[in-house]
């Protein structure tokens, strides 16, 4: 079934599907909702409104612009044509890699903001990193605010205090971690938004702190498009903690390089993924970043050991081998808070060490 776009709205009967007589008796109800999922007793039943209940669910956490009155949801908390705009903020951050050597980062930028008009006629935007972080910041509000603002102002702390270390850290960033962890980020981020519309159905869950997902089940499911998807970002998030030791080596008096037992090269050649948030796991700020780990599942997502069977996701972990299973509501669910985690340490890398800003 195709519908139309908004606000021309209307709906065309596929190859597979057609319009039933009004009063056909004994049809099941099925109900969708690209950005919501339904408890099992709920996704047949005619009584259910998908769109009520989402409005519902993400009212309190809407940005409503000034002198509107109107609520709507699909504009005010969720990002229209997300997927669409990601095109455009991925150009601006490989040209960002690149050099622009063409000189067409000004026009993508331009480009960003014209479509951001057609929903926010005010919206304005000027630079690199503002386009990249209003889109991310729109797109996944609040959580991605929670992990973010608190690492910022704990950064800016470290400056004050330890100043020429903080300014060794920007600079052995800029050399040796910028390239590889936008890299990292902008594949993982294609992969996400790729697959946008699967997993849009629970992001609203992850976005507001809702962790009541188990007993949900999502009328799309396209596993073998996913499966690899939490091994992928479980990889990204862990290769990018770098950063939050080297901010812990800072706070604890040290030189950003000098961890407590290991040097730096030690800490990137030789430590395994599921220990790299050790050295900072005591540090409320630096270990909020490590809430979606599930190492167990990441060894199954990552080596595809890992398989749908109706609404769970089995899997076998590292160790002894032994199957798990988990809801289809939670795999998404840890894939949405993990990718939010990601985009929220991208956003302050780029911010506070890249040059990205300049």
């Amino acid at each position: 079934m195709r519908l139309g776009r908004p606000p021309a709205a209307w709906f065309e009967f596929g190859e597979n599907c057609s319009q039933a007589e009004e009063d056909t008796k004994g049809i099941p109800v099925v109900n969708l909702h690209p950005a919501a999922a339904f408890k099992i007793q709920q996704f047949h039943d005619p009584m259910a409104f998908p769109s009520m209940q989402y409005l519902g669910l993400v009212s309190p956490f809407m940005r409503i612009p000034a002198g509107t009155r109107h609520r709507d949801a699909a504009q005010n908390f969720e990002l229209p044509e997300t997927k669409m705009l990601w095109t455009i903020v991925r150009s601006v951050l490989s040209l960002h890699l690149n050099g622009d050597p063409a000189g067409v980062q000004t026009n993508q930028i331009n480009r960003y903001v014209e479509q951001r008009r057609k929903y926010l006629p005010h919206f304005a935007c000027s630079t690199k990193f503002k386009c990249v972080a209003s889109f991310f910041d729109d797109a996944l509000f609040p959580e991605i605010g929670k992990l973010r603002q608190p690492l910022r102002g704990q950064i800016g702390e470290l400056r004050t205090t330890y100043a020429q270390e903080m300014s060794d850290f920007q600079s052995f960033y800029r050399r040796e971690l910028e390239r590889d962890h936008i890299n990292r980020y902008l594949h993982l981020f294609d992969d996400y938004f790729s697959n946008f519309d699967q997993f849009r159905q629970l992001l609203a869950y992850a976005r507001i702190g809702r962790d009541d997902v188990d007993d949900l089940i999502v009328g799309a499911k396209h596993f073998n498009e996913i499966k690899l998807y939490y091994g992928q970002a479980y990889e990204t998030l862990t290769s990018a903690y770098v950063t939050l030791a080297c901010l812990n080596n800072v706070g604890a008096g040290r030189k950003y390089n000098a961890f407590a037992s290991m040097t730096l090269t030690k800490y990137m050649k030789d430590v395994e993924k599921a220990k790299k948030s050790v050295p900072f796991n005591g540090q409320p700020v630096l270990a909020a970043f490590t809430k979606w780990e599930d190492s167990a599942l990441r060894n199954g997502s990552h080596h595809a050991s890992i398989a749908r069977d109706g609404e769970r996701v089995k899997y076998r972990s590292g160790g002894t081998g032994a199957e798990r299973d988990i809801p289809y509501s939670r795999y998404i669910h840890l894939c949405n808070g993990i990718t939010i985690a990601c985009a929220a340490l991208m956003l302050v890398e780029c911010q506070e060490f890249s040059s990205l800003i300049t």
